[in-house]
């Protein structure tokens, strides 16, 4: 296996236009108050028309962001269609949008639309019974769940334009053919459901959403809607599909971070990562039963500040739940409502 190489050596800013090879141009957009800096997005151009994949989501100056774009890189060309990897606000948010603006269709997994229409709909002005018992079963502190209680929640649709249009449905091992050229799309799990990649022999290039990153490993929550769901499973199984299909010459395009080669060795990275995390739960269980939360440090191997908590309250139940679906922890219920989790001996 190659080592992992990045096409670019420089830092991208968000707004600006690269182009990766001919005809193929990444586009990182800002993403204020959502975690990373920014989210990529792609643009496939064939001389005549554009096609766009992924579209960072419905906040901040992202719309101006867009016109601006396209009219000053490509004026009067007609975009064929939205591509969208998956349902998160950072990736789907525009698509609405762009699609009823520029009257063309969007294009994703059946899953990826029916999740962000429904998350859209599910609007809250304070936090939900579920969402509460959820937290309080990870074992968040009574100080951090005061807090949240307090605050209005931060809805999926406060991210994301209303999908007005309907969509096209594309389906594992189908092959599209965007702007002249085909692409196999190759189904993952984990971070988000039904998550396409999108897979070109003729470009040697993968369009891989947030299934596989540079630098750091996708985030692989359970949330509410699901509590019960065994993400890191789901997510490890992808990783050793797309082994199968990866080789050293594949160019990577990643929803976040820089576009790179070397996936195979990545790939192999990233499995290993999260084998070795389920490995220190299960010592740190042996001595001692835990709640999720309670197992930050030993999942993460560092200290969670306040910016991180939720996003790493939701991977380390993915974690647990993990051990718990595949026999390895038992799991009862505290006093104070929270999942204790013991290893089984």
């Amino acid at each position: 296996m190659k080592n992992i190489e990045f096409v670019f050596q420089e830092s991208p800013e968000a707004g600006k236009l690269y182009e990766i090879t001919e005809g193929v141009y990444w586009f990182p957009m800002p993403l204020p108050m959502m975690g990373p800096d920014y989210v990529n997005c792609y643009i496939l151009d064939n001389g005549q028309e554009i096609a766009l994949v992924d579209t960072g989501a419905n906040i901040g100056d992202c719309k101006h962001i867009w016109e601006n774009t396209l009219k000053k890189n490509f004026p009067k060309k007609k975009i064929s269609n939205v591509y969208v990897t998956h349902h998160h606000p950072d990736h789907i948010g525009l698509a609405g949008w762009l699609c009823e603006k520029y009257d063309t269709e969007m294009t994703c997994s059946r899953t990826a639309y029916l999740m962000a229409k429904m998350l859209s709909l599910d609007v809250h002005e304070r936090v939900s019974a579920s969402t509460e018992l959820f937290w309080k079963q990870a074992g968040m502190s009574q100080k951090m769940l005061k807090e949240k209680l307090r605050a209005r929640p931060f809805n999926f649709g406060d991210g994301v334009s209303p999908l007005n249009k309907g969509f096209i449905r594309i389906s594992e091992n189908e092959i599209i053919t965007i702007n002249g050229v085909d692409w196999t799309v190759s189904m993952g799990n984990g971070h988000a459901p039904e998550h396409a990649t999108f897979w070109s022999k003729e470009l040697n290039m993968v369009l891989a959403g947030d299934q596989v990153l540079p630098g750091i490993s996708s985030n692989l929550g359970v949330y509410p809607t699901e509590p019960n769901a065994d993400t890191v499973g789901d997510w490890i199984d992808s990783c050793k599909k797309f082994l199968e299909l990866a080789s050293d010459e594949h160019v990577v395009l990643p929803g976040h971070g820089k576009p790179f080669s070397g996936l195979p060795r990545r790939l192999a990275q990233l499995i290993e990562n999260h084998e070795a995390a389920l490995k220190r739960i299960k010592e740190a269980l042996e001595a001692e039963p835990k709640t999720a939360v309670e197992l930050f440090k030993t999942i993460f191997k560092r200290d969670i500040n306040k910016r991180e908590y939720m996003l790493a309250l939701h991977e380390a139940v993915g974690h647990v739940n993990h051990l718990y679906k595949t026999g390895l922890v038992n799991r009862r219920i505290s006093q104070d409502g929270a999942f204790i989790f013991e290893l089984i001996r």
